[in-house]
Parts: structure tokens; sequence; C-alpha cells
């Protein structure tokens, strides 16, 4: 089997405009699996695997490209370090119908040919996606996700995937070693603000997507969230405090903005999703009360110690704190996530010509809960294959929550 080479297109038809006879490149190399990204100049994102030199050369002569590979290994052969190190030799020549492409890589002392595959312009990135998501659309769209953790960095991943081409993050927390379980990032992002590594994660999904990251409290700069909530065309509230929720709840109200909040309840043991619209009479304060009970859920998952902040006096040990620390696993958050992405479609596809338009109509509560097994507070609940027509686990059930008329927000 050939090595392969990938090459970005846009890359590509710089350096054939420029009018070059050869380019300096780098390629990155999958070892053993005979595999090579090239670029041209510094991708966004750091790239993987292990670095190898390449060149991009354009032939004006079609006889001096057919015999590009013999030329390139006498050349190679008495002028490269013979240490085990790759070279990579991409050749181009414009023919009269068409670019003919050809690669060749030193290794050691042979030269082996490959096959070139070109990552494609941002127009057939998403063309899969046709008919089910109005994907120029999509490119124009803003979202804003405040809360960068296991439910943020899933959903903004998603929506990455889904085409959704402008990006806001607000999140002032790192990535640290007990996130690795259930966020999306890995080990190699520890120590790096969520934003960023969320940010990186959205660009090896979309390299052409626009992403603005902002490490703040929304809370301690409650102006910027209402400037960089105006500028949006949607909300989406992962954050782990109702402190946080309460600011995002009022800001959204003064501006008219929709947004959806999302989270666990004890040990992932279920969730709940809630949305607030420019023309709805419930609010997020409505749901929960001002002393953050909700008579409507259960309790909040603990997932950090950051969250007991407040709540415990200063007192307690990090030990006992530790215990109180119980999350769920990734799996148990997955169906939550999928709600609120696809809840994010509906909102951004309402007016377009698209199957989605059609999902709004059956998507009509402000509130849906999940349970993920019977314990504790879903103990009453029917198994999965004995429903009998009453609530049982792993199925999700939407309600109308009512105003609440002496609600501090809204009313």
């Amino acid at each position: 089997m050939k090595n392969k080479v990938f090459l970005y297109e846009e890359q590509l038809l710089e350096v054939l405009a420029s009018n070059v006879e050869q380019t300096t490149a780098v390629a990155y190399e999958w070892r053993g699996e005979g595999v090579y990204h090239v670029y041209t100049k510094p991708p966004k994102v750091a790239p993987a695997g292990y670095p190898a030199v390449a060149y991009i050369r354009v032939f004006e002569d079609k006889k001096a490209f057919e015999e590009s590979r013999e030329a390139f290994y006498n050349y190679l052969f008495d002028h490269f370090p013979k240490d085990g190190a790759h070279l990579l030799l991409i050749c181009l020549y414009q023919g009269t119908e068409k670019l003919e492409h050809k690669a060749h890589l030193f290794d050691i002392d042979t030269v082996v040919d490959c096959d070139i595959h070109f990552i494609p312009k941002k127009s057939e990135l998403y063309s899969r996606s046709k008919g089910l998501l109005e994907t120029e659309y999509m490119e124009q769209c803003k979202v804003l996700i405040i809360g960068l953790g296991s439910f943020g960095s899933t959903i903004a991943v998603e929506l990455a995937k889904s085409g959704v081409g402008e990006f806001i993050l607000i999140d002032m927390d790192f990535m640290e070693l007990h996130n690795i379980s259930r966020h999306q990032c890995g080990i190699n992002d520890l120590g790096r603000y969520k934003t960023k590594a969320v940010r990186d994660l959205i660009l090896q999904k979309n390299p052409f997507a626009k992403i603005d990251t902002h490490e703040v409290s929304v809370v301690k700069k409650y102006q910027l969230l209402h400037t960089l909530m105006a500028k949006s065309d949607l909300v989406i509230c992962a954050t782990d405090n109702n402190t946080s929720r309460f600011a995002i709840n009022q800001a959204a109200i003064k501006l008219q903005k929709t947004v959806i909040f999302g989270r666990a309840i004890t040990r992932a043991e279920g969730g709940d999703v809630f949305i607030l619209k420019p023309d709805a009479r419930t609010c997020y304060s409505c749901l929960i009360n001002d002393d953050g009970t909700n008579k409507y859920s259960q309790e909040e998952e603990i997932s950090t110690n950051k969250q007991l902040e407040g709540l415990l006096p200063a007192y307690v040990s990090p030990e006992d704190k530790n215990v109180l620390v119980q999350v769920g696993l990734s799996s148990d958050i997955m169906p939550i996530c999928n709600m609120i992405v696809k809840l994010c479609l509906i909102e951004l596809n309402r007016f377009t010509p698209t199957a989605m338009p059609y999902l709004a109509k059956e998507f009509t509560y402000n509130y849906y809960f999940w349970a993920n097994r019977r314990s504790m507070y879903y103990t009453n609940y029917r198994p999965f294959n004995d429903g009998q027509g009453l609530p049982t686990i792993l199925k999700w059930y939407g309600t109308d929550i009512p105003a609440n008329e002496n609600c501090t927000c809204c009313n």
C-alpha cells in the first residue's frame, strides 16, 4: 500500500499563484502508518505527528516532471543524510486540461512514490449535510457557549461538525487531570485554558471557523457578557453554578435572546434542559428559586471542588470535599448533550428550507428531563422494558414550566 500525502487545496492554489519554482513546506508523519500531512504555512492548530522536511516543486517542462523521481533520488542520495529521516517532494505540472501531481518520499536510501489527497475548500466540508441543514446559512451562524467543561466541549464539537461557522467561547478555568474522563480534550491539553483547548477541537473539525475566546467570569464581567450575547444568534449555558446562570438569564431577558440551559443531576443519574426564548413568560429564575432550589428537578451534580466554594464552611477539609464531588460517566451526560445540540440546530434553522423546522413543531416545551438509571431520585420509574405508559429510564420527557408570578427577574 502506498504512503498517503494530504495537502490543503487552498495552500496549493497559493503556491501555484505565486509563480515560484519551489516552496519549502513541513510534513507531519504518523510513523509506521505512512501518512503525511503537508503545510506550506503554520496551521491554526498544533499538528500531530513527527516533523519531516518537504518541498513543493512546480515544473514547466513535462519531461522534467516525468523524470522527477530519478532526479530526486540522485540528488538526495548525494546530499541528504542517511539517518532515518524522511524527506518529501511534491511535484506539480499544469497540463492543458488538468493539474498533474505526484509525490516522492526519500527514506534512508530509497525513493518511494506516494498517493496525494487534497483537503478541500470550505464549500465541500459539509456537503453531506445538505438537505438536513442549510450549510451556507450555518457558516454565518454565531453561537455563544458559556462553560467549556464536559457539556460545553461536547456541544461545541458537535455544532462544529454540523457546520456552525462562528463561535464565542467563555470559560475562566484550566484543563485539569480530573476533567479528562468526561471532557472532549485530552492529556495533551492539561494546563491550558479550556477555551483555547476547545477552540482547537473546533478547528480540527472546521479549519475555517471563526472563534473568539474569553477567559473571564460572566458574573464579574457582566457588561462583556452583555456585549458578546448581543452579537450572538444563540446562547448555550453549560456552566456549573446558578450564580452564572442567573446572570446569563438576566442578560438574555434584556437582550431578547434565546438561551439553552443544560445540566446533570447527582452522579449524572439524569439531567434536564431548559429553553429561554425572547417571547417566553417563563425564565430560568422561574424554574430555579432565588435560594437555588429547584422544585421541578433534583439535586445538581457536583463535578468539581470549585462548585463547593461558598456552599461549605471554610473549615471543611479537602478530603471531605472530595467525597462530595461525585460525577457520572461520560456516557451518562451524552444524551443530555445530544438533546441540547438537537435543540440548537432547530433554533438556528427554524426559518430555513430544511428538515429542522418540522422538528420545531414537535419540540415545543420549555423544559425537558432525562433519567439514566432507576436509583435514588428515579427509584419509582418503571424499567425501560416495562413502561405501561408510565415514566421509564432512558427516555426524554417534556413539559411547560409555568411562569412564577413572584419571579424577581422577569416579572
